[in-house]
């Protein structure tokens, strides 16, 4: 069997070099110059589409035009599956812009290639059987269930839901430690490096999975309020006021990188988990 996969980035190589283990893998990528893994092999979109399966392993905003440009190629019965971090608005482009006659997985890999550097036994893998056979479906989650993943049948509104804080708070928190600039000390806790993980994990994903993760998400923007009025009420148990404590941004950023180019010694972090 010959599985395609549209986008053959960061994540697409990864997944590529997992799905190459059990079956033959071809890949496009719209960058003529992108150098795919030797597990993958290089095909135009016609050559893609002629696939059974096809993985979808683009960015959230790019996925409308991926969509339209394999649509009018697909042969009835076809599985496409996306692989998006967000669910709801993929699932819905989904439906409106492929052929009636697609069949239709949402998919979201609740890791990426640093967080399953140790392996993929009880990694999550979100799955919705959008438009699908019960047969195909049981043949995927199988297949997923073999590499030593875990499968969680969720549907897509469900997941963006629980998303919104299970990924996109670790990464908005993440990112915003790393622009303060944790400092480095001898005395750190275990939570501490904790922390440094976090920050230092999630500034590895390209910045634009950042920002369709929280724009994309519709449950997002609530999350950040959230954490936001949070933070508002903590400071009130100290009589404090968060307006009060907000200063100029840039100033508060040079103060901390101040501190992390005088630290002494490192924290030595682990690598944080997370796609």
């Amino acid at each position: 069997m010959t599985v395609g996969i549209f986008g053959l980035g960061r994540f697409g190589s990864f997944w590529g070099n997992l799905l190459a283990r059990n079956f033959e893998v071809v890949g496009y990528d719209i960058d003529a110059e992108r150098i795919f893994p030797e597990s993958v092999r290089r095909v135009d979109l016609q050559g893609l589409c002629a696939c059974r399966t096809i993985f979808l392993c683009v960015t959230i905003r790019a996925l409308p035009d991926a969509l339209r440009s394999i649509a009018p190629l697909l042969e009835d019965g076809t599985l496409v599956a996306d692989t998006c971090s967000v669910k709801v608005l993929p699932a819905r482009w989904m439906r409106e812009i492929l052929p009636s006659g697609t069949l239709i997985l949402a998919t979201h890999p609740m890791f990426g290639p640093e967080s399953a550097k140790a392996g993929l036994d009880g990694l999550a893998l979100m799955m919705d059987p959008l438009r699908m056979e019960a047969e195909d479906f049981s043949f995927w989650e199988d297949e997923f269930r073999s590499w030593g993943l875990s499968t969680v049948r969720m549907d897509c509104d469900r997941h963006d839901r629980e998303a919104a804080y299970s990924q996109a708070l670790t990464h908005f928190v993440g990112r915003s430690l790393h622009r303060m600039g944790l400092p480095e000390t001898e005395i750190a806790t275990r939570w501490y490096r904790s922390l440094h993980a976090i920050a230092r994990q999630c500034v590895r994903d390209a910045p634009e999975l950042f920002e369709d993760m929280q724009r994309f998400n519709p449950y997002a923007a609530g999350m950040r309020g959230a954490l936001l009025a949070a933070f508002g009420s903590t400071l009130a148990e100290l009589g404090e006021d968060i307006s009060a404590l907000v200063g100029p941004t840039d100033a508060r950023v040079g103060e901390r990188s101040a501190l992390d180019e005088g630290a002494r010694s490192p924290v030595h972090s682990e690598e944080g988990a997370g796609r």
